[in-house]
């Protein structure tokens, strides 16, 4: 098993000899630390990224080669491997219940009753205040008008509401 590799270690060859690829060579990675050593730290581009993803480096390492991200290992048997595999439990059948009635409150029925808070509204007023989509509200509202529950009214300013006093 490979000896478990310190982030201290790996930042402080990184700062003194990582353009001659010191830090690569720790964590074992021989052919990036040739290159390192025949460019000069990939000409110093290479040495400057592994300023800020070095510590990802050495955790890598350290999980790939037994290592816990630089904590020791303090188990009594070291040679001990634990697999841990996590299983869904089975879908369960649902429980026998009575339906629940669901029914949908009309739209005519959602306008009526927001036109009870208020006698006027306009399209925007009620798609926003009711579970309803613009077409839907438009339809319901040309149903009450042609009932004769609810009167198509202009104001001056030229916004289009609907009264349903």
């Amino acid at each position: 098993m490979a000896s478990i590799k310190s982030k201290g270690v790996a930042y402080l060859l990184w700062f003194f000899l990582g353009l001659f690829g010191a830090h690569r060579f720790y964590l074992e990675k021989i052919g990036t630390g040739v290159l390192y050593l025949l460019t000069g730290g990939v000409f110093g581009i290479g040495w400057i990224i592994d300023l800020f993803t070095l510590g990802n480096q050495v955790d890598i390492y350290n999980a790939l080669y037994g290592g816990s991200g630089g904590s020791v290992n303090n188990n009594v048997n070291n040679n001990q491997n634990n697999i841990v595999v996590n299983v869904t439990a089975p879908a369960q059948a649902a429980p026998i219940t009575t339906p629940v009635s669901t029914s949908k409150i009309s739209a005519e029925k959602q306008i009526l009753a927001l036109a009870d808070k208020s006698g006027s509204l306009s399209i925007r007023q009620i798609v926003s205040q009711t579970s309803l989509e613009l077409d839907e509200a438009e339809e319901a509202v040309k149903k009450l008008i042609a009932r004769g529950m609810a009167k198509e009214q202009v104001s001056s300013d030229g916004k289009l509401t609907y009264d349903f006093s």
